[in-house]
């Protein structure tokens, strides 16, 4: 994946687009191009928004770098959700799909998320947190075939494992939660997730 981060967004963004896109033509151009996904890229206001306006300006860009490629998108987002929304909107129709990653929202955040209906919901160790509210939300609203099991590693290792690195080794721990949370076996979890994941990533 290559894209600018959110929170690597200060006042030479412009000059980080136009190198990393440069990159992006380049692996596109090859014979056996291993580029899979733009991303991760999104909107994050959690700490401050400072950059606000050159966040939005960013996205979009990328957003389009998307629709160019037919790439799918990797999306970060925090404290921006209707802010990312309005501006996926304008590209929905175009738009190849990708993931929302970390997905940590109510139903209604749900909901909004799922009206794109190539993109799927990423969940991870959260859902095993014992204050988390995912394994409520997700039956109630999220079916099988739109969500994709992720790490954010290093961060927010799951249950039992939590205050560890993350790693994709404690995957399992996800699954097991998704498995009781949804009423279905672990392996009808891998099955749905495995498939959603190689439909969006084209593999």
């Amino acid at each position: 994946m290559l894209g600018l981060h959110p929170e690597e967004v200060h006042d030479d963004w412009r000059q980080q687009l136009t190198a990393i896109k440069q990159v992006i033509d380049q692996q596109l151009a090859a014979d056996k191009p291993q580029l899979v996904a733009i991303g991760e890229v999104g909107l994050d206001y959690y700490w401050s928004r400072e950059y606000e306006q050159a966040q939005l300006q960013a996205f979009e860009e990328q957003v389009r770098w998307s629709v160019e490629t037919q790439l799918p998108l990797m999306l970060h987002c925090r404290k921006a959700q209707n802010e990312m929304v309005a501006i996926l909107k304008r590209y929905s129709r175009q738009l190849p799909g990708g993931v929302f990653h970390c997905f940590t929202g109510n139903e209604q955040e749900a909901l909004q998320l799922l009206e794109f209906p190539r993109f799927v919901l990423g969940i991870g160790g959260v859902s095993t947190f014992k204050k988390s509210h995912l394994p409520e939300v997700l039956p109630a609203v999220v079916p099988l075939d739109r969500i994709v099991l992720e790490t954010d590693a290093p961060y927010m290792a799951p249950v039992p494992m939590r205050g560890k690195r993350n790693e994709s080794a404690y995957i399992p721990y996800v699954i097991t939660r998704l498995a009781e949370a949804y009423g279905v076996s672990e392996e009808t979890i891998c099955m749905h997730t495995n498939s959603n994941a190689a439909r969006v990533l084209h593999c």
